[in-house]
């Protein structure tokens, strides 16, 4: 994790290019390899597990889980989440101080 502005983000990018940056927040980003991203973690635990992506499925509440959501087959955005995760999203559900994995889990009905 990386605090810093979005003024701040170019100087970093340019000088660390192994490295992949998500912004998820006005004052923070999250750093990963180059290539890395939660959607790259999901992939290689899918892979090992022997899971499809349609068994798959995603809670997420930021800009760092699109990727994510665009790999799994059924993705759940919290309710506090931005638009652009809502449009990915298969279904959205009340935020996450509100209990938005139980009711997102309840709307899957895995539980």
């Amino acid at each position: 994790m990386l605090f810093c502005t979005p003024q701040e983000e170019t100087e970093y990018r340019e000088h660390f290019d192994g490295l992949h940056f998500v912004r998820w927040h006005p004052l923070s980003m999250d750093v990963l390899p180059a290539g890395g991203s939660k959607a790259e973690g999901v992939t290689r635990l899918a892979a090992r597990l022997g899971f499809e992506p349609e068994n798959i499925y995603a809670f997420g509440d930021n800009y760092n889980d699109m990727e994510m959501f665009q790999y799994a087959d059924c993705s759940i955005a919290m309710g506090n989440a931005p638009e652009a995760l809502r449009q990915l999203a298969s279904h959205v559900t009340l935020s996450a101080d509100q209990d938005g994995i139980w009711h997102g889990l309840k709307w899957t009905g895995l539980i």
